[in-house]
This record gives C-alpha cells, structure tokens and sequence, in this order.
C-alpha cells in the first residue's frame, strides 16, 4: 500500500466501545491501530474521548 504522509483517523471513542461491546467483542487498541495503519495507510490516530469540564 502507497502510505499518506498525512494520513490521520478521528474516532470517537463512544461509538467505538458501544459497537464493540453491542458485539460482545474486547478490542486490542495495539492491533487495532496496526490494522488502521495496515488497512488504511493512518499515521496518526486521535481517539475523542469527550467532554470533561473539570479538565
């Protein structure tokens, strides 16, 4: 695969862990971000995590 020097993933954690447990699955974020970068050429991947007002 031709990998993107600016090749970046935004997820959202919510939908990521709703869909995961909604499949009675544990995700392995190691291997998850070596699929991404495997699959899709991401470089960087930023998980949204929310809002949290006391930080």
């Amino acid at each position: 695969m031709n990998i993107s020097k600016n090749n970046y993933a935004f997820i959202d954690s919510q939908n990521l862990n709703l869909s995961i447990k909604d499949q009675d699955w544990k995700l392995d974020f190691r291997r998850f971000r070596k699929y991404l970068l495997d699959k899709y050429g991401v470089i960087k991947a930023f998980l949204f995590i929310g809002y949290v007002p006391t930080q």
